[in-house]
């Protein structure tokens, strides 16, 4: 089992195929939100022991990707409307103090060059979420790291994992999301520090405005789908 092949993997996860694949199917809703997991199963699907396994759900609860529950287990996360909106906000906060670090008066270096895909940005399509939520990880990966702080890229890359299907659905439902990302890689492509840290303020308020629709599209489909079942190694 791969990560998701329009993700970058970390280090960690490109020594790790189990966490990486316990993590890809809990990005992408395989296992499903509210759902305890269960070691066995996934151990028969991977075609490992329980004790990988086991250590991977214990990597993904640190990082808040799962939860664990004392005496009970490991289980999703259900999509919360107040924890969304809280990460966005967090996120959107981030972005503006990576850039407001940015100085341009030879005392500090200015703003690292941004990728050459920021360029085209206008090739973003509106009917393809994943890669569109692809290219707003690359904007916000390469923003945070104009902070010259790795703490704050992991911390921006662990919000875009924890948001990583709600942004997907997102994309689905409203055009004017990869709309505003093109504009928005175009003008940071300029390097335009002030009017990108004013993008990313609109970029988020839209999107903030937007969630309460993406919520209850996303409990639509929970409450319509069945419910999945890991096969088990034959």
């Amino acid at each position: 089992m791969q990560a998701p092949s329009h993700r970058i993997m970390t280090e960690s996860e490109s020594e790790n195929p189990v966490y990486a694949g316990i993590k890809a199917m809990v990005m992408a809703h395989e296992l499903m939100p509210g759902q305890r997991i269960r070691l066995e199963p996934l151990a028969d699907r991977l075609l490992v022991s329980n004790t990988p396994v086991r250590e991977a759900l214990i990597h993904l609860a640190a990082e808040r990707l799962i939860k664990e529950v004392p005496n009970a287990g490991f289980f999703t996360k259900e999509i919360s409307e107040s924890e969304v909106r809280d990460l966005y906000i967090l996120n959107q906060l981030i972005l503006d103090w990576s850039l407001s670090v940015v100085r341009d008066d030879g005392r500090v270096p200015g703003m690292l060059k941004p990728p050459e895909i920021f360029e085209a940005a206008s090739g973003v399509k509106t009917d393809a979420p994943v890669p569109t939520v692809q290219m707003m990880d690359e904007l916000f990966r390469h923003i945070s790291r104009q902070s010259g702080n790795d703490d704050i890229v992991h911390v921006v890359g662990n919000i875009g994992e924890r948001t990583y299907y709600t942004r997907l659905k997102e994309c689905e439902l409203f055009p004017e999301v990869p709309e505003s990302l093109a504009r928005l890689c175009r003008t940071y492509y300029r390097r335009d520090t002030k009017g990108l840290r004013q993008g990313l303020q609109d970029f988020h308020d839209m999107r903030l405005q937007m969630l309460p629709d993406v919520i209850r599209r996303i409990r639509q489909i929970k409450q319509d789908a069945p419910c999945p079942a890991v096969p088990k190694r034959t």
